[in-house]
């Protein structure tokens, strides 16, 4: 795992910061059409143009993040899964409140971080047997 000034071993494909950024993104466009379109526009000109400038990611890095960010929003928003995934888990908030909203803000930690103590961790981990 690259540390924060030597990228030289890491692949930049595809873009984690395009696919978190556009699946929040989009989520918002769905709730709101007023709003999500200039969260759209902040995305890619705030988090994905610096990022391409800078030279952290070519541009297909971008925008498979993109894709995947708003292929999974897409995907959690069928009605299927709100009634076999989303219903338990409201379920197991009124149930186990404490450890529900502990996990939860366990989880948007971790992805406001982007995960990186998870990864940290994986890299340090000897997998070997």
């Amino acid at each position: 795992l690259p540390s924060q000034t030597n990228w030289t071993s890491w692949s930049s494909f595809p873009s984690d910061h395009a696919a978190l950024f556009f699946a929040l993104a989009w989520g918002v466009w769905r709730a709101s059409k007023r709003v999500g379109p200039v969260l759209l526009l902040y995305v890619i000109i705030m988090i994905c143009l610096p990022r391409l400038y800078v030279g952290i990611h070519y541009a297909t890095d971008v925008i498979a993040g993109a894709v995947i960010g708003i292929g999974f929003s897409m995907l959690f928003s069928i009605p299927i899964l709100d009634r076999f995934v989303l219903r338990p888990l409201l379920k197991c908030e009124q149930r186990w409140p404490g450890a529900f909203y502990f996990l939860l803000f366990t989880l948007t930690f971790e992805i406001a971080s982007l995960f990186w103590d998870v990864r940290v961790a994986l890299s340090l981990a000897d997998f070997s047997v």
